[in-house]
């Protein structure tokens, strides 16, 4: 298989041997490609200087085996400075794509998703709103999202006075009775979170909440260095 000047996104960089790097991919007709990069460790060409998360290339490989070998590469003219909390919630966003993403397996709209992203990071939009789009928009590609306007037990629409809580793999349904209040999530947020409206506090908790609980099972035990980082710099946001 050769693939020729395909637009890709770089995720994550890992020396290989002596003088190699062990580069992750995002790109729209392939979804997360691994490939290595012979030699480029040991030349300090501006070239070489591409090879960053973030930075947005025109890739070529070959290979039929997991690892494809990087035949070429150059600049897309397309580059980003993120800084400080910015630039940690790319590195989330790079680090749940290589966690999650199945190597050669298509998601075209994740990679506008991060695109645009990337983009909002970029122009120092408020983190919190992005990263919940991101996280709800990538589990939904993957087959694991849930449908906010609806009960899934009864079968009706979810009303914004109502209080549900959620089973990861069935959805959410109206609450018991003696349910905790810790476990309520009220209609209004859930609604707020459909439609991509994060202005009430009330709702960002919420939907913090239920990503890190519908992630949960997928990421498995190992943390994530990305969140890890949040936590030792102190972030502001």
């Amino acid at each position: 298989m050769r693939v020729d000047l395909q637009p890709a996104y770089i995720l994550h960089t890992r020396p290989y041997r002596d003088t190699s790097l062990l580069i992750d991919f995002l790109t729209p007709d392939h979804g997360r490609v691994t490939a290595v990069a012979r030699g480029v460790r040991k030349t300090k060409t501006p070239k070489r200087q591409l090879l960053n998360p973030f930075s947005r290339l025109l890739v070529s490989w070959q290979g039929k085996t997991d690892m494809k070998l990087l035949t070429n590469f150059e600049s897309d003219n397309h580059f980003l400075s993120l800084t400080a909390n910015h630039l940690y919630s790319g590195f989330y966003l790079n680090e749940l794509l290589v966690r999650l993403l199945p190597e050669m397996d298509s998601h075209n709209g994740i990679y506008h998703a991060y695109e645009q992203s990337l983009n909002a990071l970029q122009a120092g939009e408020d983190i919190e709103p992005l990263l919940r789009v991101f996280e709800f928009r990538l589990l939904t590609e993957l087959g694991y999202g849930l449908d906010f306007t609806q009960d899934a037990r009864n079968h009706c629409a979810i009303v914004p006075d109502g209080f549900y809580e959620c089973h990861i793999q069935e959805g959410f349904f109206s609450a018991a009775p003696n349910l905790p209040e810790q476990f309520l999530l009220k209609g209004e947020c859930l609604l707020a979170i459909d439609c991509g409206d994060y202005s009430l506090p009330a709702t960002r908790l919420a939907a913090k909440q239920l990503a890190r609980r519908l992630l949960k099972p997928l990421l498995g035990s190992r943390p994530l260095n990305s969140r890890e980082l949040f936590v030792s710099f102190k972030p502001t946001e």
